[in-house]
């Protein structure tokens, strides 16, 4: 779980577009905007806001600008001292000057800051130092680097404006300058301009380079980096392709052509839609490797990509992506803070992306700050949901360098502010950790925001063991379900887990899935045990009869006053038992003959079942379970060859629309009756397509190689039927 994060907010009278905190200092940051030429009543501003304190957000200056011209569209700060600023603007000329064929459309202002009070200073000594500040700022300059527009309808306007160095407390910059980029927008040739910003007033003497973009496209972001030596590398990305090319630290040097380092892929031939993902934002981490935000097709969400690039000016490679939240339908702005860190350490990235949803995700991205780069990860800090309520218009990180002693050091802190164009401004405040962690044996030597290894290792401990836990528990409920229905043996005794109740409701057989059911045998069983019982009842009675039988001559032995005549007797007896047998048997053998007729016909009923319900389910297996049962090849000569000898058919009804696919013997198939899907015509092969993917037996990704050696219908014999039958009927 991410630490407290202290928030505060402030909202201001004016859209807000672009933001910069002063690189000497996360308590100032300078925000532009407003509502642009016109009378909408919103007026053009830049405004300077006290940000020092982690729950509170104050005004400092106010600088109002004409409303005759455009609103302000970037904003940086080129340079600053403890008591002034310098800073750079895009801001449009009024529509006049612009079809004249005049747009100054950068700016340069110098803030002098109010002196710093201490805490608990009263609401009008800041009113008063926030006028006597507002009075002295001073607009130094403006200036046309851009080639004047040529359209009839002059929209063009700065839309990226980026500087490094930032001269962050620490820091040197390369021969001892300021360089800075801008790329235009909306115009019939876009350009992108590296100039020197040396100097406060901006001018066309210190452009260092002009990149002209082909008919079309444009910037979507661009950022420099130092390389080795007096080099800067510039990087851009369009909405398809990234580029880099060398931003030359002095004007002697020759240009090189931008080079093409990556280029988004386009779509299968097959795929739904052409279009594909765009390019939002770019960002180097060091100079072989760069982070960009990505778009996906019609608002699918956004995706952050790590390009790694082995050398200067070679193609890159994708090494790590990450889709962002589903959420978050696109990223609308990307800032990226870099901790420092030794260059025998790993470096920590903090990442900020904002999305359509209000939502910020930060992230951290830990990577050697020397070659070969081993696979990286990226890991989420925390999501700040609802950060605005309405679009995010940017995002920036203060600057942050470590304290001399990170041991002894007090707590330390990085800024995140963003703004929205409802004109409110929030400062998010992350807690950062020393690492690597004091101890007797170390100390810390850098900050990082998420410890490096040991939370992600904990992580994948943790989703292993949470993992397991959730199979095994599976398997158990499963094991227990199955002894309760009787699908398999006893060895939990989970049916005596049960009350007898709830035994009884559910505690039935169940043996197969309804796909093949077995046949019912209750109606066979019943007649079987009904002839055991009727011939056993039979056999009883017989036996019961002769038992009762009186033998005249032979039982009056023993009678007195009767004279004894064995020979009567024994005649009288076998008439006797002759008949009573005889009629008995004839009867157990009628009771037979029905009993045998009752179990025939059961059987015959049951096996009538078996085979309809066997047939049905064949029929759902179709023609993918067919062609799943064929040889591994799919050539034609593997399916219809002697070792083989069953060919799978395909046979399309005219009247129900319906397809069928079963296996019949080749010999059945030789004639203009079926053709082989090799030997099919192109159109017939484009009307079977179309039938096998109505039905759900094919589709086009999986290829026409698995159909060769298939049978199909002749299509014109099958319409000449139908059409025969038609004028027959």
């Amino acid at each position: 779980m991410a630490p407290s994060i202290a928030t505060a907010k402030i909202t201001l009278t004016y859209p807000i577009y672009a933001a910069d905190f002063d690189p000497n200092s996360d308590g100032l940051l300078l925000v532009g905007g407003g509502g642009g030429e016109g009378r909408s009543g919103v007026g053009n501003k830049i405004t300077l806001v006290d940000t020092t304190r982690k729950q509170t957000i104050s005004e400092v200056v106010d600088i109002d600008l004409s409303r005759n011209e455009d609103s302000v569209m970037s904003l940086a700060i080129a340079r600053s001292t403890n008591s002034s600023a310098v800073a750079l603007a895009g801001i449009n000329s009024s529509s006049a000057d612009q079809d004249a064929g005049k747009n100054e459309h950068l700016r340069s202002f110098e803030l002098h800051y109010p002196k710093r009070r201490k805490a608990g200073t009263e609401i009008a000594e800041r009113e008063n130092s926030r006028e006597e500040s507002t009075s002295k700022t001073v607009a130094l300059g403006r200036a046309s680097l851009f080639t004047p527009s040529t359209a009839t309808k002059k929209e063009t306007y700065q839309r990226v404006l980026r500087l490094f160095p930032a001269n962050a407390v620490g820091e040197k910059t390369l021969g001892d300058r300021t360089l800075g980029v801008i790329a235009s927008s909306l115009g019939l040739q876009n350009e992108i301009v590296v100039f020197d910003v040396a100097q406060n007033r901006p001018s066309t003497h210190n452009v260092r380079r002009r990149l002209k973009m082909e008919t079309g496209q444009e910037a979507a972001d661009i950022d420099i980096i130092a390389e080795h030596g007096q080099d800067y590398l510039l990087a851009y990305c369009t909405d398809y392709e990234v580029y880099i090319t060398k931003a030359m630290s002095s004007t002697e040097a020759a240009e090189e052509e931008p080079i093409l380092v990556y280029q988004t892929p386009h779509p299968d031939a097959f795929a739904s839609t052409k279009a594909r993902p765009k390019f939002r934002s770019l960002r180097f981490l060091q100079p072989n490797l760069l982070l960009l935000v990505q778009n996906k097709v019609n608002r699918g969400g956004a995706e952050l990509i790590v390009l790694g690039v082995p050398s200067p000016l070679s193609l890159a490679t994708i090494i790590l992506r990450k889709s962002l939240q589903k959420v978050m339908k696109a990223a609308t702005a990307l800032s990226v803070c870099d901790l420092p860190a030794s260059i025998s350490e790993n470096a920590q990235n903090i990442i900020a992306v904002a999305g359509q949803d209000n939502s910020i995700t930060i992230l951290s991205l830990d990577h050697p700050q020397q070659k070969p780069i081993p696979s990286l990860k990226f890991r989420t800090h925390t999501i700040l949901r609802d950060a605005h309520s309405q679009i995010i218009t940017s995002v920036t990180f203060a600057s942050f360098s470590n304290p001399p002693d990170p041991a002894t050091a007090s707590p330390q802190y990085i800024k995140l502010a963003s703004t929205s164009i409802a004109g409110s401004i929030v400062v998010h405040t992350f807690p950062l950790t020393p690492y690597p962690s004091p101890s007797r044996n170390r100390q810390p030597s850098r900050y990082v925001l998420t410890s490096p290894g040991s939370s992600e290792s904990a992580q994948a401990t943790f989703s292993v063991v949470i993992s397991a836990l959730m199979i095994a528990l599976g398997a158990f409920f499963l094991q227990a379900f199955t002894e309760i229905r009787g699908g398999t043996p006893e060895y939990l005794g989970a049916k005596g887990w049960l009350p007898e109740r709830v035994h009884g409701w559910i505690a039935r057989p169940y043996m197969f899935d309804d796909a093949v059911p077995t046949a019912n045998l209750e109606g066979v069983a019943a007649p079987s045990l009904e002839l055991q019982n009727s011939v056993a009842r039979a056999a009883g009675s017989a036996k019961e009869e002769i038992e009762n039988v009186r033998i005249p001559g032979v039982d009056d032995l023993n009678v007195p006053g009767v004279e004894p005549n064995p020979a009567e007797g024994v005649k009288s007896v076998a008439a006797e038992v002759s008949g009573t047998v005889g009629e008995k048997v004839q009867q157990a053998k009628q009771v037979v003959q029905d009993a045998g007729e009752t179990v025939k016909g059961s059987l015959k009923e049951a096996t009538e079942e078996v085979s309809q319900r066997t047939e049905n389910a064949q029929e759902k297996l179709g023609l993918r379970h067919l062609l799943s049962r064929r040889p591994s090849s799919n050539s034609a000569e593997s399916v219809s060859s002697k070792d083989s000898p069953s060919d799978i058919i395909i046979q399309h009804d005219e009247n129900s629309k319906a397809l069928s696919a079963d296996i019949r013997d080749a010999n059945t198939v030789i004639g203009d009756a079926h053709k082989k899907w090799e030997d099919l015509e192109a159109h017939e092969r484009e009307t079977w397509k179309r039938r096998l993917i109505d039905a759900g037996e094919w589709a086009v990704e999986e290829g026409e190689a698995v159909l060769k050696g298939v049978f199909f219908q002749n299509i014109a014999l099958a319409v000449g039927e139908a059409v025969g039958r038609g004028v027959g009927g």
